[in-house]
């Protein structure tokens, strides 16, 4: 008697296919998330970054070209956690510095009014100390400043905050 052969597969081995095929989905799912999520979380930092050394870099150049520093808008001279600072150049032109809205989403740094961070950013904190050891010896100037990015977000893979600091000594004193 020949006997029938069935060809197919049992419910058995179905269901064990859909079980790894869904734990093969699992894992490659979260690995694509985790993997967006690293990559929102470095372009964030590089905006913060860029923004918080460029701002650094101005300011340190045209503090470190200038003559001295000068009593600002505020009517301060040299004293610590200034959030502007003024100096005097050799041609005789002045450069204020000022740090704006800290803590705000719409907070900036800027020189005589022009941003050097983008909206993209915002100043958490800001500070400028100068300190002098008479009229015959340069200034130093101590600048401290925290960027965030400005969107407000609660994810924390999405929360960037840098710190940025440089002592400069005035050159042309």
């Amino acid at each position: 008697m020949k006997r029938k052969t069935e060809q197919g597969f049992t419910l058995v081995e179905i269901l064990v296919v859909i079980g790894l095929l869904g734990i093969i989905v699992a894992i490659g799912s979260n690995m694509f998330f985790t993997t967006l999520r690293s990559s929102s979380k470095s372009k964030i930092l590089t905006t913060v970054k860029q923004n918080g050394d460029y701002a650094l870099a101005t300011i340190e150049r045209l503090i470190r070209d200038s003559e001295k520093v000068i009593t600002n808008s505020d009517g301060s001279l040299c004293v610590a956690g200034m959030n502007k600072i003024k100096t005097k150049r050799l041609n005789g032109d002045e450069i204020e510095f000022s740090c704006e809205g800290e803590g705000t989403t719409d907070s900036l740094i800027a020189s005589n009014s022009a941003r050097l961070t983008n909206s993209d950013v915002k100043v958490d904190s800001c500070s400028f100390d100068c300190s002098s050891q008479g009229e015959f010896y340069p200034q130093v100037v101590s600048i401290d400043f925290t960027l965030s990015q400005a969107a407000v977000t609660t994810r924390p893979e999405e929360q960037a905050s840098l710190n940025f600091k440089a002592t400069v000594t005035t050159r042309n004193f």
